[in-house]
């Protein structure tokens, strides 16, 4: 039952470990997650839908979908599908939208471009990033070890343990 224990143990740490490194070699190169908060690119991306950006491309093309900033601040960055490239400016336009984008964009206004779509993974980042959210998450996994230590305590080899001793053994 120790065996298990350890190996139960051992993978939890390796996945954990595992899902870390893939996320900061990740991070390192240029891949950024970003939460769709709008309906602007409905069908293909919902609210509460994460976009996974590769870093940015020298140039786009129509048709490819582009994390952008177009002004300074926390809501700045936006993702809609390349219209038009027209002597190095692009032209968006969120697929839902009747019309392009009123703004046209430099290459360097580009942030990356969509590597993956997320159904639903926006919820959980947003989540996560709420003082409450990252603590439930701890709480939630002291918990289950808790849990684990009730269900499957730890067995001590017989005379090992605190209570084999005699009061005459504790005493001297």
């Amino acid at each position: 039952m120790q065996l298990i224990r350890r190996l139960a143990l051992g993978l939890v740490v390796l996945l954990v470990a595992s899902a870390a490194s893939v996320a900061g070699v990740g991070w390192h190169q240029g891949y950024r997650l970003y939460v769709v908060h709008t309906g602007s690119m409905n069908p293909a991306l919902r609210p509460g839908d994460a976009v996974l950006t590769a870093p940015a491309p020298s140039s786009v093309r129509r048709g490819e979908v582009v994390t952008f900033t177009v002004l300074s601040g926390p809501d700045s960055v936006v993702t809609h599908r390349v219209v038009s490239v027209v002597d190095g400016l692009v032209s968006t336009k969120g697929d839902a939208n009747r019309t392009a984008d009123p703004w046209t964009l430099h290459m360097s206004q580009v942030v990356g471009t969509a590597a993956a779509f997320l159904p639903h993974a926006g919820y959980l980042l947003v989540y996560l990033q709420q003082p409450q959210g990252l603590a439930s998450v701890v709480v939630a996994a002291l918990g289950l070890v808790l849990l684990w230590q009730l269900f499957f305590p730890i067995e001590t080899p017989r005379g090992m343990g605190a209570h084999s001793a005699t009061p005459d053994a504790v005493r001297a």
